[in-house]
């Protein structure tokens, strides 16, 4: 026979110790003879209990942290919620490094951070929401990151049954117009190479043979992501394919500092991905390897170290200046390579998977610029409308 009496004593005793574990302060007796202990408060800032014997102060400590635990705040689901993501390697540490810099953005600077979950409903969440677009001047996108944040926090919350509220039907129901969005004007010069600066860029990188120019002409020849670019090795080079299955990614470390790491996993799913060679990439790829015939990276410096993704965009602007054209950055060069292999007619499962992409959606809307002179889109409209 089970003695429930005995069991639900257990449960309380464990439930009990489990509190009191929780408390951070220590808990001492005074030459008084009370009993004291501190707890935390808002701002950071402790406060000092006094109780006449040592049962009394622990029976606060676990009043205290029981009732915290039934109505944390939105800062303590925050980090709950993160610590699981990362537990269960959803998500990886850049990514959480990423949400907790646009918590500290929006929710910490807005005081909503300190809120407490029970005490916040439908009319709330709305309110911190059209106030935080206003303030920041939110894009469409940078709303849709902190979009993830609020889903995270709620979604969480109500698995613990500390609400009630359903956030998907709220934003579900959440009426914003685009018209509130900051409007981002991308100009076609800025996104791509021109089928005119490409030949010239190009013809610069062949005549000056650096580790740095062969970067970049890689990079023209393939389309692969910058940190995928910094962290190639000679043994991803099989032939007519290059290898992709790692990626250098930046992430705080313990100190809150900033670090380069080479992950054995790229962005996405999709980016594990094997690139066919131009005969071109080929023969840039021969280059690298017979210049670093004992680098453990295809690119390194003279002392042996890996180049970083970065540094290649700095020599991207040294170059640029030196041909005269406007400054663009290396990510520009793939939404070049994307654009050229649709303008070449290549198929979309060709040109998904050369870019690492999951739709032909992506590479289309947000790779693909017309960059043909003004003279040849001339031709072709005069060509359409003979009339």
């Amino acid at each position: 026979m089970i003695n429930l009496s005995y069991v639900k004593e257990q449960y309380e005793m464990d439930k009990r110790k489990e509190l009191l574990e929780k408390h951070p302060y220590k808990i001492w007796k005074g030459k008084n003879g009370k009993w004291y202990t501190r707890f935390p408060g808002d701002n950071e800032k402790k406060y000092l209990r006094k109780r006449n014997t040592k049962e009394d102060m622990e029976v606060l400590v676990c009043e205290f942290w029981r009732k915290k635990a039934e109505n944390p705040t939105v800062q303590e689901i925050f980090y709950m919620w993160l610590e699981k993501k990362l537990a269960y390697k959803e998500i990886q540490k850049s990514s959480a490094d990423k949400y907790e810099t646009d918590f500290a953005r929006f929710f910490v600077k807005s005081g909503f951070a300190k809120r407490h979950i029970r005490q916040i409903d439908e009319d709330d969440i709305e309110e911190f929401l059209r106030s935080q677009i206003a303030e920041y001047d939110l894009t469409a996108k940078a709303f849709s990151g902190l979009r993830i944040i609020v889903k995270g926090i709620f979604q969480f919350a109500k698995k613990k049954k500390w609400t009630s509220l359903s956030i998907s039907e709220f934003f579900g129901d959440l009426d914003i117009s685009q018209n509130t969005f900051r409007k981002v004007i991308k100009e076609k010069e800025d996104e791509v190479f021109s089928e005119d600066e490409v030949p010239v860029l190009v013809d610069y990188l062949k005549k000056r043979p650096t580790v740095w120019n062969f970067g970049l002409l890689l990079a023209l020849q393939t389309g692969l992501r910058v940190g995928e670019l910094s962290a190639l090795k000679k043994e991803d080079w099989c032939g007519d394919y290059l290898k992709i299955r790692r990626t250098e990614t930046r992430q705080k470390n313990d100190q809150g500092k900033n670090i380069l790491l080479i992950k054995n996993f790229t962005k996405t799913e999709a980016g594990m991905r094997d690139v066919i060679l131009s005969d071109g990439g080929k023969e840039t790829l021969r280059w690298l390897v017979d210049n670093n015939p004992d680098g453990q990276y295809l690119f390194e410096n003279s002392s042996g170290k890996r180049i970083r993704g970065n540094t290649f965009n700095k020599h991207l602007d040294v170059v640029l200046n030196h041909l005269h054209m406007h400054h663009r950055s290396i990510h520009k060069i793939r939404k070049t390579y994307c654009t050229m292999l649709i303008e070449a007619g290549c198929e979309d499962a060709v040109v998904m998977k050369q870019l690492g992409h999951t739709s032909i959606e992506t590479s289309r809307k947000y790779y693909y610029y017309c960059n043909r002179t003004i003279e040849h889109q001339k031709q072709q409209i005069q060509s359409a409308i003979a009339i």
